[in-house]
């Protein structure tokens, strides 16, 4: 009988760890989940017993014991322990909330950081859980104005809690727009703008820009107007809506000329040449194009000067404009030439040599190929292709 039972247990035991083994919702191993300890019961000897408020001297003692945790958990971090580091942490952040909200919502901001910074994600549930606690016993008590908003906003931006950040940012908006307060309202949009576009969500981010523009022109801000701009620049462009993106792109050549900021000109230039190549209207982008070079060459962007020249010349080429596209590969051997770009340079013979064998100009083809080869075997790169084609040419 007993070794019967010796079996039959033996038995249970081998199915018990095979369902272990090949149960996808079970395992060995798994964590049991921690409580969290801000929502957990907490007991202090420096917190009273009862229900009363505390006193100046209570503060005091709590106020050092804070510190004395949180100089506790910055020798444990500096010693590899991060779980004890953040044992004392959270002492001292249950501590905090006895000297008010605010108090409580720094210390989880200061531990945020940390907890960020480190990859761990249960501490940072754990801090969000708090704070969303706190959220909704303010919204409860109506103490949820914007002093108050801003504290949990940077608190859950250090979190990166972004959904919850553009759901109290946009509190904070109709907050400012009921109090007619211009400078809140401006910097919570600015906020939202760019908490939109840090989760990609561009739909939503376009109309924020849009609104801050009209802001900027209202106040002759000609600096902002500029930055929105851009940013809307961009987002058209992620949108992959050339013809709006174009359109901000020309305004901020506008904003860039009123400013004196000659700088990133040719660059916008050529931005808004690829844009209208985009838009299958090469007239347009050769004249954004040569717009650019001309920009450039004049502010002494020689680098920039070639790209522009390079876009133009590959515009030719693409549209089958033969003489064309040499013409500009010469101007841009110039520039490669005297800023001594030898990738630049034997990309260009190349290029060149292309154009000639599609006219059938076999000999042409193979002087420029020949002197990319030149190039090449300095370089020490692409040799093998250059060969190769030399090698075809002279087959024929």
């Amino acid at each position: 009988m007993k070794l019967l039972r010796y079996f039959f247990l033996k038995q249970l035991s081998f199915f018990f760890w095979l369902t272990l083994l090949f149960n996808p919702h079970i395992s060995v191993a798994q964590e049991i989940k921690k409580p969290n300890p801000l929502t957990t019961n907490f007991s202090s000897d420096l917190i009273p017993s009862i229900d009363r408020e505390i006193t100046p001297f209570e503060k005091k003692r709590i106020r050092n014991r804070i510190d004395e945790l949180n100089n506790l958990a910055g020798a444990e971090l500096s010693q590899g322990n991060d779980d004890d580091a953040f044992s004392a942490w959270y002492e001292a952040i249950n501590l905090s909330r006895y000297l008010g909200i605010e108090a409580e919502i720094k210390m989880i901001n200061q531990v945020g950081k940390v907890a960020w910074d480190k990859s761990r994600n249960q501490d940072i549930n754990f801090l969000t859980e708090r704070l969303n606690i706190i959220e909704s016993q303010a919204t409860e008590n109506k103490e949820l104005d914007e002093d108050f908003l801003a504290i949990l906003i940077d608190a859950h931006e250090v979190l990166h809690n972004i959904d919850q950040s553009i759901t109290l940012n946009q509190s904070n908006l109709e907050i400012a727009r009921n109090n007619n307060d211009t400078d809140q309202i401006k910097s919570s949009l600015e906020k939202l703008g760019n908490l939109y576009l840090a989760k990609f969500d561009y739909y939503s981010a376009e109309p924020i820009f849009k609104e801050l523009l009209e802001i900027a022109r209202q106040n002759e801000d000609y600096l902002g107007e500029g930055i929105y701009l851009r940013k809307l620049a961009e987002i058209s462009q992620a949108l992959v809506n050339p013809a709006n993106s174009v359109k901000y792109k020309e305004e901020l050549v506008e904003n860039g000329l009123q400013n004196q900021n000659l700088a990133s000109l040719a660059m916008l230039k050529i931005a808004i040449g690829d844009d209208y190549k985009s838009l299958n209207d090469p007239q347009s982008a050769s004249q954004s194009y040569q717009e650019a070079f001309n920009t450039a060459w004049s502010n002494q962007q020689y680098a920039i000067a070639g790209d522009a020249l390079k876009k133009l010349g590959k515009l030719y080429q693409e549209y089958e404009q033969w003489d064309s596209a040499l013409q500009i590969y010469q101007e841009l051997i110039k520039i490669e030439q005297q800023s001594y770009n030898l990738y630049g340079l034997m990309n260009t013979y190349d290029y060149m040599a292309i154009i000639y064998q599609q006219k059938e100009e076999e000999n042409q083809a193979l002087q420029y190929w020949q002197k990319a080869l030149e190039i090449a075997r300095h370089l020490n790169y692409k040799e093998d292709y250059f060969f190769n084609k030399i090698s075809r040419v002279n087959e024929e």
